[in-house]
C-alpha cells in the first residue's frame, strides 16, 4: 500500500512551472523552437560533465527506441539532483502540451502501482526510471532529445529550422483501469479507449464488416520497435465511408494523440491529417464493448495510429502515433541534407 501512496504523490518526479512557461505568442509561432533548445541546452548544463547524456546526432541509438524496461543510453530520473530534474521538466514543458507532461506523469505514477500489483522491487518498477538524452547539439540543426522508459517512448526532432517531429510516440498503461486501492477506477488512457469503443459501436454493419480485421484482437500492436514499414498500406474502412459526425469523432480520436505535441506543431500536423483523410483508413478488431480485448487503427499518409487492449485480461494498453513518412524527421531531413543546409 505504500507504493500506491507514494504514486499519488508523483508531484515529486517533476517541478510544476507556471503556465505561461508554454505560452508562445502567435507571431512567432516558432520562437518555441528555440526554447526548447535552450531549455535542453540547460538541462545539459545542469548535469555539469553530462556522460551518458549526449550523443552525436548520426548516433545508432537515436532511432533504437522501445517501451519495455531495459537499458537505455541517457540520465535516468532516479539519477538526478532535483536541479536537474527541475531543468528536464522545462524539456518536457516546453516540447509538450500541458496534456502531454500530464500524461508522461501518470505513465511514469504507473510503475509503482505495477510494482504494488506484481509484488516487484521499486527497483525494477521506479517511476523514475526514465531516461532523458540528447543526439547532436541543441539549437545546431539537426539535433534531437528523448525521454524514454516503461511504456513511454517520446522522440523529438529538429531536423530544421521550423521542421520539427515528435514520432515515434508511445505511450502504454498497465493496469489501463486501477481495479483497488485509493485510486481505484483511474485510467490513465480513458479518452483513446472510450471514443475508439464510441466510433466502433456506431457503425453500421456494412461499415463495420469494411473496418473488422478479425473477430480476435490482435494482441499488440503491429508497427512496434524496428517494425515501422510493417504496414505497407492502409487497411480497413475508407474515412469517406464515414458519415460526418463519425468523421469528427474519428479526427476527436487523433487529436487525443496529436495533443500530447505543442499546438504549434499539433495545429499544422492535423491539417496534414485532414488532408489526407481521403486516403484514410479506420480498422477494428476483437470485442466491441468496455472490457473487452480489443484492438484499432487510424492510418492514412500521414498519421499511423495503434491501440491494443488484449494483455492482463484486457486491462494493458499499447499505443503509437507514428507519421509514415517522417518519423525521427526523416522526411524533413532528407529535405534539409539535399538542400545543403546542414551545419
Amino acid at each position: 500500500m505504500k507504493h500506491l501512496i507514494a504514486a499519488a504523490a508523483m508531484l515529486a518526479l517533476f517541478v510544476p512551472l507556471p503556465s505561461a512557461a508554454h505560452e508562445v505568442a502567435p507571431s512567432a509561432e516558432t520562437a518555441w523552437i528555440g526554447g526548447m533548445a535552450a531549455a535542453a541546452t540547460a538541462w545539459l548544463s545542469s548535469l555539469g560533465t553530462p556522460r551518458g547524456a549526449q550523443f552525436p546526432f548520426a548516433d545508432a541509438a537515436r532511432r533504437d527506441w522501445h517501451f519495455v524496461p531495459r537499458s537505455r543510453p541517457g540520465v535516468a530520473l532516479r539519477d538526478m539532483t532535483l536541479p536537474q530534474r527541475e531543468a528536464a521538466t522545462c524539456l518536457l514543458r516546453a516540447s509538450l502540451s500541458a496534456k502531454g507532461l500530464e500524461r508522461a506523469e501518470a505513465i511514469m505514477a504507473l510503475e509503482a502501482v505495477l510494482a504494488e500489483l506484481e509484488g516487484s522491487s521499486r527497483r525494477f518498477r521506479d517511476p523514475r526510471n526514465y531516461a532523458f538524452v540528447i543526439f547532436g547539439t541543441p539549437g545546431v540543426t539537426p539535433w534531437s532529445w528523448r525521454v524514454e522508459g516503461h511504456h513511454l517512448s517520446i522522440n523529438v526532432t529538429v531536423a530544421a529550422a521550423g521542421h520539427v517531429s515528435v514520432t515515434p510516440l508511445f505511450t502504454g498503461s498497465s493496469p489501463a483501469r486501477i481495479r483497488s486501492g485509493p485510486r481505484q477506477g483511474e485510467q490513465v488512457q480513458k479518452l483513446e479507449v472510450q471514443l475508439g469503443l464510441e466510433l466502433v459501436q456506431s457503425l453500421e454493419a456494412r461499415q463495420l464488416a469494411g473496418a473488422l480485421l478479425q473477430e480476435r484482437s490482435l494482441g499488440n500492436i503491429v508497427t512496434g520497435p524496428g517494425r515501422a514499414d510493417a504496414l505497407a498500406r492502409p487497411q480497413g474502412l475508407p474515412v469517406q465511408e464515414l458519415t460526418a459526425p463519425q468523421q469528427a469523432k474519428l479526427l476527436e480520436l487523433v487529436e487525443t494523440y496529436i495533443g500530447l505535441a505543442r499546438d504549434e506543431l499539433g495545429r499544422p500536423y492535423m491539417a496534414l491529417v485532414r488532408a489526407g483523410l481521403d486516403k484514410t483508413r479506420f480498422a477494428w478488431a476483437g470485442g466491441r464493448s468496455e472490457g473487452s480485448a480489443f484492438y484499432y487503427r487510424i492510418h492514412g499518409p500521414r498519421v499511423l495510429i495503434e491501440l491494443d487492449n488484449t494483455q492482463d485480461d484486457a486491462n494493458h494498453i499499447h499505443s503509437l502515433w507514428r507519421d509514415p513518412l517522417n518519423d525521427f524527421a526523416r522526411d524533413d531531413l532528407r529535405e534539409h541534407y539535399g538542400a545543403g543546409t546542414h551545419r
